[in-house]
């Protein structure tokens, strides 16, 4: 059974996020993964905004079909029967990840020489695994590279540093603040933050921060921050705030 903390396909079968603030589609959940996904394949995979709007209205195996599709250099194909294959100069680490994609299904192989082939052989091997197209990616990770990537562009005059499990922000006249990040569908009456709040007590008590924020995705109940307070802390100067962080910017045009 798939750990709840992944998303992505397998085959024709999704696993998305339930829905959430305005994520109320299957077509906005996929275009929310399609754009959170470039945050982790970065150069190996990148979906454009238009590509994002347009490839969420299929399944998402044939989102990533089309764009291995549209690498492909099909100008540099040759194809012949399998049991005769000519000599042919081969990018041979690529070409065999590509013909083992391309001629799962086929009675012909197709053999490719072209020195450009690694892009679309990386995308083959990130999501063509045992003969079948699938792809997971963990949640939390996209949520933390997404919010990474929105503190760096807010605070472009500050020194924004990338702890992995948190992220860090700094500069000569600011002391730091530091941001624990994680997906979860946060209620505000009873909010489920316990992982979170230990590590930024902890990180308190040592001295290294008195201002943290736990960070998680906006959703129709959790709209505002929530100021948190911890007896075994009331000697000391510190603020923790639960924080809805907007997935919203993905969905706009």
């Amino acid at each position: 059974m798939l750990n709840n903390n992944f998303i992505g396909f397998d085959e024709n079968k999704e696993y998305l996020p339930k829905d959430f603030d305005e994520f109320n589609s299957i077509i906005r959940l996929r275009q929310l993964f399609l754009s959170l996904s470039n945050n982790i394949l970065k150069s190996t995979c990148h979906f454009t905004k238009h590509e994002q709007i347009k490839l969420s209205k299929v399944n998402l195996k044939e989102a990533f079909s089309h764009k291995i599709k549209e690498l492909m250099p099909f100008s540099f194909i040759k194809t012949t029967k399998k049991k005769n294959i000519n000599n042919f100069k081969l990018c041979v680490n690529s070409t065999k990840i590509i013909n083992n994609y391309l001629n799962k299904n086929t009675k012909h192989s197709i053999v490719i020489s072209n020195k450009n082939l690694l892009p679309v052989a990386k995308i083959i091997s990130l999501c063509f695994i045992n003969n079948k197209m699938q792809l997971f990616i963990d949640k939390h990770l996209l949520f933390h590279e997404f919010v990474l990537k929105k503190i760096k562009k807010l605070h472009s005059d500050k020194i924004v540093i990338d702890l992995g499990d948190s992220i860090c922000i700094k500069s000569q006249d600011f002391v730091g603040l530091k941001i624990y990040t994680s997906w979860k569908d946060i209620e505000v009456k009873k909010p489920n933050i316990k992982d979170e709040l230990e590590d930024a007590i902890k990180s308190i008590k040592k001295g290294e921060y008195y201002q943290i924020y736990l960070a998680y995705p906006k959703n129709n109940e959790f709209t505002k921050q929530i100021p948190v307070f911890v007896d075994e802390l009331k000697n000391k100067e510190y603020q923790i705030k639960a924080i809805p962080y907007s997935l919203r910017s993905i969905i706009k045009n």
